[in-house]
């Protein structure tokens, strides 16, 4: 009985030594490697909703699944392993015969600490330009202090130009000028800044002011607070950081469409998201 007891202890021991170890003899404990931080955007109008993974490796490659047209994928900036990643997308699907057609199949080089926007834009469909893909940028994300910063990215190929305008209300005169004129797809712009208030984004095809493409208004912050603070930002939070998205209309019969209720998609616009909230502030 003694030499049973002892038998099972020793295998416990070895057991217990076998499982702090992974296969490569290395410690499986929580240590984090150094990680970049990407957020993975569809801006693809005519196709399924997407599944973005990383097939190189489980650990800090969080997927994005069924990220709609004009979505983002759940949980905004995730950490991933730096280095050379392994990428595909997928159409979402319970269809094994459409999720097994990726359209992206890509290797990408995410550098430790870096934050970056990842968004997949073009056409899905065959003889549609520009073809969908992926684009890739690095964000640099300024502290605004009293003002909020705010760049565009037109990421919609079927809006053509725009001329944006930003005024504080709908109603108001449109200014002489753009504010940001002859935008064209594949624009990134450097962040500007503008003092923290409610304002609105009404675009025109370029060079005309007839009628509107779209007219959007910017979030504000919201009245939930953590600690007495609010770190979520709005228009009216000073220190928020935000990306304006230009999007261009769904295609009308495919599976991104949406043509009726709060979710209509079948014409241009922008949306606001949010890249860095302010530090803190009351209410």
């Amino acid at each position: 009985m003694r030499i049973q007891r002892l038998a099972v202890a020793t295998l416990a021991l070895i057991g217990v030594a076998a499982c702090s170890k992974d296969k490569g003899g290395h410690s499986t404990g929580a240590v984090t490697p150094p990680l970049a931080y990407i957020r993975y955007f569809n801006a693809v109008g005519d196709t399924l909703s997407l599944d973005f993974h990383a097939i190189d490796q489980i650990e800090f490659s969080q997927p994005f699944l069924a990220v709609p047209f004009r979505g983002i994928g759940l949980g905004s900036y995730q950490g991933y392993q730096a280095g050379s990643r392994k990428i595909r997308v997928f159409p979402n699907s319970t269809d094994i015969a459409t999720t097994s057609k990726f359209l992206v199949d890509t290797t990408l080089t995410l550098s430790a600490g870096t934050y970056y926007t990842i968004i997949h834009t073009g056409f899905a469909r065959s003889g549609q330009a520009p073809k969908q893909g992926l684009r890739v940028i690095a964000d640099a994300h300024p502290t605004p202090g009293a003002t909020i910063a705010l760049r565009v990215i037109h990421a919609g190929p079927a809006a053509g130009n725009v001329d944006l305008y930003i005024t504080s209300t709908a109603a108001d005169p449109l200014p002489a000028t753009p504010t940001f004129a002859n935008v064209s797809y594949g624009t990134v712009q450097t962040y500007s800044t503008r003092a923290a208030g409610a304002f609105v984004i009404r675009g025109y095809a370029a060079g005309t002011t007839t009628t509107a493409l779209f007219t959007n208004t910017a979030p504000l912050a919201p009245n939930t607070t953590i600690s007495g603070n609010t770190y979520v930002g709005g228009a009216d939070a000073a220190g928020t950081v935000f990306t304006v998205m230009v999007y261009g209309a769904a295609t009308v019969g495919s599976a991104a469409a949406v043509t009726a209720g709060a979710g209509v998609n079948t014409t241009p616009k922008v949306v606001y998201w949010i890249d860095k909230g302010p530090p803190g502030i009351a209410p």
